[in-house]
Protein backbone atom coordinates (compact mmCIF):
# COMPACT_ATOMS: atom_id res chain seq x y z
CA UNK A 1 0.00 0.00 0.00
CA UNK A 2 2.61 2.15 0.74
CA UNK A 3 4.45 1.65 -2.32
CA UNK A 4 1.46 2.28 -4.37
CA UNK A 5 0.64 5.74 -2.10
CA UNK A 6 4.35 7.31 -2.61
CA UNK A 7 3.88 6.06 -6.69
CA UNK A 8 0.49 8.12 -7.11
CA UNK A 9 1.89 11.30 -4.96
CA UNK A 10 5.48 10.75 -7.59
CA UNK A 11 2.51 11.04 -10.22
CA UNK A 12 0.65 14.05 -8.91
CA UNK A 13 3.89 16.07 -8.53
CA UNK A 14 4.80 15.57 -11.98
CA UNK A 15 1.51 16.30 -13.21
CA UNK A 16 1.06 19.18 -11.32
CA UNK A 17 4.23 20.31 -12.80
CA UNK A 18 2.82 19.35 -16.60
CA UNK A 19 -0.19 21.71 -15.76
CA UNK A 20 2.29 24.43 -15.41
CA UNK A 21 2.06 27.54 -18.05
CA UNK A 22 5.18 28.38 -17.36
CA UNK A 23 8.16 26.05 -16.24
CA UNK A 24 10.49 28.11 -13.86
CA UNK A 25 12.39 27.23 -10.95
CA UNK A 26 9.88 27.79 -8.82
CA UNK A 27 7.77 25.12 -10.15
CA UNK A 28 10.70 23.18 -9.88
CA UNK A 29 11.55 23.99 -6.65
CA UNK A 30 7.83 23.17 -5.93
CA UNK A 31 7.78 19.72 -7.60
CA UNK A 32 10.86 18.45 -6.20
CA UNK A 33 9.43 19.24 -2.42
CA UNK A 34 6.69 17.34 -3.20
CA UNK A 35 8.75 14.31 -4.43
CA UNK A 36 11.24 14.35 -1.54
CA UNK A 37 7.71 14.81 0.98
CA UNK A 38 6.58 11.72 -0.87
CA UNK A 39 10.15 9.76 -0.73
CA UNK A 40 10.66 10.61 3.22
CA UNK A 41 7.18 9.57 4.22
CA UNK A 42 7.96 6.51 2.91
CA UNK A 43 10.80 5.67 5.23
CA UNK A 44 13.62 6.79 2.31
CA UNK A 45 17.11 7.74 3.64
CA UNK A 46 17.06 11.84 4.05
CA UNK A 47 20.52 11.31 2.56
CA UNK A 48 19.33 9.16 -0.36
CA UNK A 49 16.40 11.91 -0.74
CA UNK A 50 18.60 15.04 -0.53
CA UNK A 51 21.16 13.72 -3.15
CA UNK A 52 18.23 13.02 -5.73
CA UNK A 53 17.04 16.42 -5.22
CA UNK A 54 20.45 17.57 -6.05
CA UNK A 55 21.16 15.99 -8.65
CA UNK A 56 18.52 16.11 -10.63
CA UNK A 57 18.87 20.20 -9.92
CA UNK A 58 22.24 19.54 -11.98
CA UNK A 59 20.96 17.86 -14.35
CA UNK A 60 17.62 20.39 -15.39
CA UNK A 61 19.61 23.55 -15.05
CA UNK A 62 16.47 25.68 -16.42
CA UNK A 63 18.58 28.57 -17.12
CA UNK A 64 21.25 27.13 -19.33
CA UNK A 65 18.55 25.37 -21.64
CA UNK A 66 17.68 26.32 -24.84
CA UNK A 67 14.19 28.23 -25.57
CA UNK A 68 12.16 25.38 -27.98
CA UNK A 69 13.08 22.58 -25.70
CA UNK A 70 10.44 20.82 -24.15
CA UNK A 71 10.84 21.53 -20.36
CA UNK A 72 8.33 18.74 -19.07
CA UNK A 73 9.74 16.03 -20.66
CA UNK A 74 13.30 17.04 -19.56
CA UNK A 75 12.33 17.51 -15.80
CA UNK A 76 10.11 13.72 -16.26
CA UNK A 77 13.21 12.14 -17.72
CA UNK A 78 15.56 13.18 -14.84
CA UNK A 79 13.06 12.32 -12.25
CA UNK A 80 12.98 9.07 -13.65
CA UNK A 81 16.14 8.24 -14.00
CA UNK A 82 17.43 9.45 -10.74
CA UNK A 83 14.80 7.46 -9.38
CA UNK A 84 15.88 4.10 -11.07
CA UNK A 85 19.77 5.32 -10.66
CA UNK A 86 18.76 4.77 -6.46
CA UNK A 87 16.94 1.80 -6.72
CA UNK A 88 20.26 0.31 -8.49
CA UNK A 89 22.17 -1.52 -6.13
CA UNK A 90 24.89 -1.54 -8.82
CA UNK A 91 26.34 -5.72 -8.61
CA UNK A 92 24.92 -8.43 -10.37
CA UNK A 93 22.33 -10.29 -8.54
CA UNK A 94 22.89 -13.61 -6.84
CA UNK A 95 22.88 -16.85 -8.95
CA UNK A 96 22.36 -20.00 -7.53
CA UNK A 97 24.89 -22.54 -9.20
CA UNK A 98 24.41 -26.14 -10.60
CA UNK A 99 25.90 -28.91 -8.18
CA UNK A 100 26.65 -26.43 -5.03
CA UNK A 101 24.98 -26.12 -2.24
CA UNK A 102 22.91 -22.33 -2.51
CA UNK A 103 21.48 -20.78 0.67
CA UNK A 104 17.80 -19.31 -0.38
CA UNK A 105 15.05 -17.44 1.74
CA UNK A 106 11.12 -17.71 0.49
CA UNK A 107 9.07 -15.30 2.27
CA UNK A 108 5.37 -14.86 1.59
CA UNK A 109 2.13 -15.49 2.77
CA UNK A 110 0.29 -19.07 3.43
CA UNK A 111 -0.93 -20.35 0.04
CA UNK A 112 1.55 -18.05 -2.17
CA UNK A 113 3.39 -20.54 -3.74
CA UNK A 114 6.24 -20.90 -1.91
CA UNK A 115 6.23 -24.79 -1.21
CA UNK A 116 5.38 -24.84 -5.29
CA UNK A 117 8.51 -22.86 -6.60
CA UNK A 118 10.69 -23.88 -3.77
CA UNK A 119 10.19 -27.82 -5.15
CA UNK A 120 10.45 -26.24 -8.54
CA UNK A 121 13.63 -24.46 -8.06
CA UNK A 122 15.34 -27.62 -6.39
CA UNK A 123 14.23 -30.01 -9.66
CA UNK A 124 16.05 -27.25 -11.66
CA UNK A 125 18.97 -26.76 -9.79
CA UNK A 126 19.41 -30.87 -8.99
CA UNK A 127 22.53 -32.85 -9.83
CA UNK A 128 21.11 -35.58 -12.32
CA UNK A 129 24.14 -38.70 -12.18
CA UNK A 130 23.97 -40.25 -15.96
CA UNK A 131 24.74 -43.60 -14.56
CA UNK A 132 21.29 -43.83 -12.59
CA UNK A 133 18.36 -45.09 -14.54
Amino acid sequence: MVLADLGSRITRALGAMANKVVIDQEALDEMLREICRALVEADVNVGVVASLRNNIKKIVNLDQLAAGVNKRKIIQRAVFDELCTMLDPGVKPFQPKRGQSNVLMFVGLQGAGKTTTVTKIANHYMVRDSNIT
